[in-house]
């Protein structure tokens, strides 16, 4: 799965849920209240599930701007809730709407702030595979039967 299918994902599942626009934080954005701001990512040493896929936890730092207590407390409720009703799993699509891939145990964290921009840290465990060796199928190029025949 890439990273960028993973915000997009993530970016659907804030709209649809509270309906906030999402973007990744770049110099001179001036964008209008209620939105989420994401950082950059942290992903930590990945663990094998079989030979070729491995899973990684990934942690997004983001940042949600709000008007005023009562909006802040609407979507942090909407998100957590929403979360809790998915167990958990947000489910990644590409262009055509097909599932390419699940975000497991996602979990939502917010911050403290004594202003209304809070801080959050959304994290979750995501499967990946890597290629493996090129191996042929084998062919069968000739069949042998032995018989054996009893003396009577």
């Amino acid at each position: 799965m890439e990273y960028d299918k993973e915000l997009k994902a993530l970016q659907t599942w804030l709209k649809d849920t509270a309906g906030l626009n999402s973007f990744k934080r770049g110099v001179g954005l001036k964008l209008a209240r209620p939105v989420v701001l994401f950082d950059s990512p942290g992903r930590s040493r990945a663990r094998h599930i079989t030979r070729y896929s491995y899973v990684q936890t990934v942690q997004w730092f983001g940042t949600l701007y709000v008007d005023n207590l009562d909006e802040a407390i609407k979507y942090q409720e909407a998100l957590v809730q929403n979360l809790e009703d998915k167990c958990g799993v947000l489910e990644v699509k590409d262009d055509a709407g097909n599932i390419v891939g699940r975000l497991k145990n996602a979990e939502l964290k917010f911050k403290e702030a004594e202003s209304l921009d809070i801080a959050f840290t959304l994290s979750y465990e995501a499967a990946y595979k890597r290629a493996g060796w090129d191996t042929p199928v084998p062919q069968i190029d000739i069949v042998h039967a032995n018989l054996k025949l009893k003396p009577e």
